[in-house]
């Protein structure tokens, strides 16, 4: 076992504990009131968690010091680890996966049409995951989402706030940020290949990916374009969003061209048409946008 994963597996041995983790949402709940009125001290911090002995307390403060809690004169505030933790936690990504039909939100057929056939698209939230997709030809959308999502959310909603986050994301990571753990990420193209069981499959594609965590998947080459400005006022003048540029009949991937030049650097034109106008957008081989132009 290497030393980098001895110390991995102590942090995460550190989460193991009740009390611990009692300590973490404590904290996470005191987050905003905490900056104007001060973190707690050991004994107001044992009291909140409700603890009464003071060496068991304190040996599970100490645990969870350094890398989720920070001591600052005899004050006690959550480190960016612990907000993380908490916000999982709060989130239900540590619950079981749903399994035959179990807590979920059962498949519905949607008013979205398959590209390649007469049926409709169908969606369901399951396995902390939206799927939109044909039964025959693959999946449009597969995007993770906690169980927090399904909670207070019609499958609608869960549709609508995922292809939301989605265009942001795509934001994020043109802009050379993983949306997942902030590390280095990236966008290019081409990519030679796709999964078959992708509902598009003769379309031109780029690669999502990030340097330091699990992120990496093909994305159409013409949703890189998400979340641009340009595409976003288009959409907008329309009475259009986000949801609309991923899927249904103004996809971007539907209502673009897309040409890609071949040289030493590649650049690739993304043409956009909704209704009678159109938009031309130019990006480099990171998907960078050079130019935009309406037509």
């Amino acid at each position: 076992m290497t030393s980098d994963s001895s110390v991995r597996e102590a942090r995460y041995a550190a989460l193991t504990d009740e009390t611990r983790i009692q300590i973490l949402l404590t904290l996470a709940d005191q987050y905003e009131e905490a900056w104007s009125s001060e973190w707690p001290t050991f004994s107001e911090l044992r009291e909140q968690v409700g603890v009464d002995d003071t060496s068991r307390f304190s040996y599970h403060l100490s645990e969870l010091q350094e890398t989720f809690i920070q001591k600052v004169d005899g004050r006690y505030r959550p480190q960016v680890a612990a907000l993380e933790i908490v916000s999982a936690i709060r989130a239900g990504s540590y619950n079981k996966a749903a399994s035959d039909g179990e807590q979920g939100i059962a498949r519905q057929e949607t008013a979205y049409d398959c590209p390649h056939c007469d049926q409709h698209l169908i969606a369901v939230y399951q396995n902390h995951q939206l799927y939109i997709g044909c039964p025959d030809h693959g999946a449009a959308v597969a995007y993770p989402s906690p169980p927090q999502v399904a909670e207070t959310r019609t499958l609608q909603e869960i549709i609508d706030s995922s292809l939301q986050k989605h265009a942001c994301d795509v934001r994020l990571l043109r802009d050379g940020v993983c949306p997942h753990c902030w590390g280095a990420a990236s966008l290019s193209f081409p990519r030679q290949s796709v999964p078959a069981s992708y509902l598009y499959q003769e379309l031109p594609y780029a690669t999502a990916e990030c340097d330091a965590c699990w992120v990496s998947y093909p994305i159409p080459l013409a949703h890189t374009i998400l979340g641009h400005h340009a595409v976003e006022t288009l959409y907008a003048e329309h009475g259009l969003g986000p949801r609309d540029a991923q899927i249904g009949p103004y996809d971007l991937a539907a209502v673009s061209q897309v040409s890609i030049s071949d040289g030493e650097l590649p650049t690739a034109q993304v043409t956009v048409r909704v209704d009678d106008e159109e938009l031309v957008v130019s990006l480099n081989e990171s998907c960078s946008v050079l130019d935009s132009q309406r037509l």
